[in-house]
């Protein structure tokens, strides 16, 4: 069995350097909503299934890669969600919004709507879901959900290098023998 995670081609987004609690979670909304930039890369395998997150970048990644091919979508796949750590109206960093966020994900703040307890959980959901079968699946979805990913695959016996960063449009490969 083969799987091949893929993160979604880039995205056509332009970030700020500030934002307040409010334009940060606008600014995430208006990039789960914006268009992938047009990328040609090959399928590289046989991929007899691909599978897809629900949003829209995802989406576009496969239309452009696989064309007219048959795929699935599934929120499962979806990125880890993000929110502000805090309201109260400052301005502050993107990168600082986007830390903040993230330790609070770590861990496992329930201001986030989503913990990594629950990351690991959907992870694995999606694994007894949807790889029960033999065969070569592309999976394509987001940096930080793809991490979790390659790390419950790991753990099932796939062999292949573990994810830290993901460019977009790249791929990792696991293999697990029949």
């Amino acid at each position: 069995m083969t799987v091949t995670l893929m993160r979604h081609y880039r995205v056509d987004c332009r970030w700020e350097s500030r934002y307040t609690a409010q334009s940060y979670r606008d600014a995430m909304r208006s990039y789960d909503d914006a268009d992938v930039l047009d990328q040609k890369l090959e399928l590289t395998n046989d991929c007899q299934r691909v599978i897809t997150s629900a949003l829209k970048r995802s989406r576009q990644t496969q239309a452009l890669l696989c064309g007219e091919r048959p795929s699935l979508h599934t929120e499962l796949l979806n990125e880890v969600p993000l929110e502000p750590f805090t309201l109260d109206g400052r301005e502050r960093s993107l990168h600082l919004w986007n830390a903040m966020a993230r330790l609070q994900w770590l861990v496992n703040d329930r201001r986030q709507p989503e913990t990594r307890r629950g990351t690991r959980a959907r992870a694995r959901r999606f694994v007894e879901t949807f790889l029960r079968e033999e065969g070569n699946y592309l999976v394509i979805s987001h940096g930080f959900f793809l991490r979790m990913l390659s790390r419950e695959l790991l753990k099932r016996g796939f062999t292949g290098r573990p994810i830290q960063f993901m460019r977009n449009g790249e791929r990792r490969t696991y293999t697990r023998a029949a």
